[in-house]
Parts: C-alpha cells; sequence; structure tokens
C-alpha cells in the first residue's frame, strides 16, 4: 500500500479534529478490579494503590470483564459440585448484583467482550457466546485446551489454545495466529496494549506476540497469576503475583518500556485483572470535498479518549455514489477508505464495504446505501486517528467523510 505523508494538508479545510469527551465519568472509572479467590471478593483499586472491597461473598472468582456500560461481570467458578454450580454475575457500577448466567458444571476460565458488546467465556473446550441480553450459543467448539481470551479493535476474539493462539473473525471464521512452544506450558492469559501486540502469560512468563502474530519475546518472569493482565490507559500492564504476605507483591506494574514496579503488596491471590471503563461518547463529523488522484485526497482526523480498547466503538464512513441522490454533482464513484494511527500507520482499509465486516456494520444501522462505498467498524483505544478517502482505481469526484459514534 502507497505510503502518504499525513501531516500535508492536501485539501485546505477539510482536515477535520474533533475529541471524543468522557460523558459519564464515574468513580470507579480507570480503577483497577481484582479477583481474588482466596477471599471470595472484588477488590477495587484506585490508580494510586489505595485498595476497597467492590464484592464479597463470592466461590472462587476466577475471572473479570467490564462491559462498555460499566457493567461488571464475574465469572465465578463455584467448587465444580452441584451445589455450588459455576455462575456469571452481573454487578451494575453502584455494585447491585444480578445473575447473568448459570453454568451448571462448565467451568469458566476466561472472559471477554468484543466491541459489540457480546460476552465470550471459555471452559477448556469451547467458547460461550452471550448476547447482550443474555442468550448463550457455543461459538466454537472441541478448541481442545482453550483457555486464554481476549478481543482486539476490530472485534476480531483470539483464543490461546494448548501451544497456539486462534484468531476468530466476528462471523466465526478462524486461523492460527501464532505458534507458541517455549516455554511451554498454558496459555493463561491475554491482553492488547495500545499499539496492537498481544501480551500472553504462559508458565512463568509474559511473552509479547508482534501485532501480526509472526514472532514472540520474552516481556517478564515471574509466578504470575492465570487471568492476571491489563493494560491502563497510560499503556502499562499491570500482572498479579501469588502474594502469601504483607511483604510480596500482589500486582506489579510495567511501564511501556518494560520498567517493573510494585503496585499492591499481598495478602492477595488475584486470579482476575479488569480496569473500569470510561464511558465516551463521540460527537457525529463528517466532511465533503474533492477526491483527485495522487496525495490530493479528503481526510478527517479525530481524537478518542478514555482507557479501554473496547470503549470506543465506531464507524467510519466514505460515501461516493449516494451522494447524486442529494443533488451532488461529480459523486466519487468507488471511494475506498483507509484508517490512520497517531503514527500514519494504517491499521485497518476498506474498498467495498461488504466485502468485510458487513454483519457488524449492518447491525449499527449505519450501513452504506451504495456496494461501492466503504465503511470501517472499530473500537478504539485513546488516541488520535485519521480517516483517508481515496479514489479506487485513481477515479476521482466528490465524497463524503463520516465519523460515528455506536450506540450501545
Amino acid at each position: 500500500m502507497k505510503t502518504m505523508n499525513l501531516n500535508r494538508s492536501v485539501l485546505a479545510g477539510l482536515a477535520l479534529a474533533l475529541c471524543f469527551g468522557p460523558t459519564d465519568l464515574r468513580a470507579a472509572a480507570g480503577d483497577l478490579y481484582v479477583a481474588d479467590t482466596s477471599n471470595g471478593a472484588i477488590f477495587n483499586y484506585a490508580p494510586g494503590g489505595a485498595r476497597s472491597t467492590f464484592a464479597t461473598g463470592l466461590t472462587q472468582p476466577v475471572a473479570v470483564a467490564f462491559d462498555r456500560k460499566g457493567n461488571l461481570f464475574v465469572a465465578n467458578s463455584g467448587s465444580g459440585t452441584i451445589q455450588m454450580e459455576s455462575t456469571i454475575f452481573k454487578f451494575a457500577p453502584d455494585g447491585t448484583r444480578t445473575t447473568f448466567a448459570n453454568l451448571g458444571l462448565s467451568m469458566p476460565l476466561s472472559m471477554a467482550f468484543d466491541g459489540a458488546s457480546n460476552l465470550f467465556v471459555s471452559n477448556s473446550l469451547d467458547i460461550l457466546k452471550f448476547s447482550p441480553g443474555g442468550r448463550q450459543s457455543t461459538f466454537a467448539s472441541n478448541v481442545d485446551g482453550v483457555w486464554a481470551l481476549a478481543s482486539d479493535k476490530f472485534g476480531n476474539l483470539y483464543a490461546a489454545s494448548r501451544n497456539f493462539i486462534v484468531k476468530f473473525t466476528p462471523d466465526g471464521s478462524s486461523s492460527t495466529f501464532a505458534t507458541l512452544s517455549d516455554p511451554g506450558g498454558s496459555t493463561t492469559a491475554l491482553a492488547f496494549d495500545a499499539e496492537g501486540s498481544l501480551f500472553a502469560k504462559r508458565d512463568n512468563a509474559i511473552l509479547k506476540i508482534s501485532s501480526d502474530g509472526s514472532s514472540s519475546t520474552t516481556f517478564a518472569s515471574g509466578d504470575f497469576q492465570a487471568n492476571s493482565l491489563a493494560f491502563d490507559a497510560e499503556n502499562r500492564l499491570f500482572a498479579g503475583l501469588n502474594a502469601f504476605n504483607s511483604g510480596e507483591p500482589g500486582i506489579v506494574k510495567f511501564a511501556p518500556n518494560g520498567t517493573r514496579t510494585t503496585f499492591a503488596f499481598g495478602p492477595l491471590y488475584p486470579t482476575g485483572l479488569a480496569f473500569g471503563p470510561v464511558t465516551e461518547k463521540l460527537r457525529n463529523i463528517s466532511a465533503r470535498g474533492l477526491v483527485g488522484t495522487g496525495d490530493n485526497v479528503l481526510i478527517g482526523g479525530f481524537i478518542v479518549g478514555g482507557n479501554a480498547l473496547a470503549n470506543n466503538a465506531v464507524v467510519v464512513r466514505a460515501i461516493g455514489p449516494s451522494l447524486a441522490q442529494a443533488g451532488v454533482s461529480a459523486p466519487l464513484a468507488d471511494p475506498t477508505l483507509e484508517l490512520h494511527n497517531s503514527t500514519g500507520a494504517v491499521i485497518v482499509s476498506n474498498n467495498d464495504w461488504q466485502d468485510t465486516q458487513k454483519e457488524q456494520i449492518m447491525a449499527t444501522g449505519l450501513a452504506p446505501t451504495n456496494p461501492n462505498e466503504s465503511a470501517i467498524y472499530a473500537t478504539l483505544p485513546a488516541g488520535s486517528y485519521t480517516a483517508v478517502v481515496h479514489g479506487g482505481n485513481n477515479t476521482t469526484g466528490n465524497a463524503l467523510v463520516e465519523v460515528y459514534a455506536v450506540a450501545k
């Protein structure tokens, strides 16, 4: 794909800037929530490390995950007996608890939300999918040894299975994302950083896997707990450790450069970490302009705030042919769309919107009316982004670039 200098304003007045600002800041937004199996509790830690108790009375809580509305979901494994069946509890931001799903004797191991607010739960063999309303289905079956789950910013689900990490697209198609052999053992935690690298807790190490899955390196070593990886708004990695007394680190924090410090001391047996999201709202933006050839493109810039990878769901569109219905002359016949991050790198592109993410885009109600138009669905971490519209096959004409919030 052609490299373009995005710092150059090729269409004066058409480069946009917009901020996604917090609209419902709760006291717990940005706090770290920790499942502690030894105490049957959920603790929350303020950014400075002060601890309070969010919920008690649980039996072996093994995983935690937030939806985009700030509800905390807890996989409570019980004891694996008929008397204590596995349950997924839903906690409202004020701590009110309801039962979201009963899993019977199926032992949950990990949970993850995608950008459409579907909840995925692994149980060593299958991956279950729960709609936002709680409807259960089997997303993938006979995935041998499946444990850790994570969702990337584009709604793809990643599952660690034995020596592989499998990538599932929103339509359920699967492929091998990465093969892991050293160190051996089970991969019990996954987390994406803001740049798209995947971090995996595997035995006594945390591995850093490149965004394309082609390589991995050892990021850190230690007696890390299962499900105990999470990134905060500053792209710092938090990991839980076994801590049997007050002198032992229970949670450690890694700066982006790998520098390690202690965030919280024990006693603590953390088996799940999740950061409380900051609810965001995008004010829709759009701009129309003439798209020429070469660097004569249409640019729309926007800024995302917040602290969660799945917190800012957007649909970006490039509209051309349908503008004729609005009386626009010389509409661009074949718009193509690129989404760039703050470094100028292309993170995703699209030509005809029905070719990729068709179901996700249709579900938002924001699908273009013409199949030759372009659209991208993405859930973006905090940062600056640029939407760039080209003309396919060097076509020229008037086009519209738009960015929409996806309300959930």
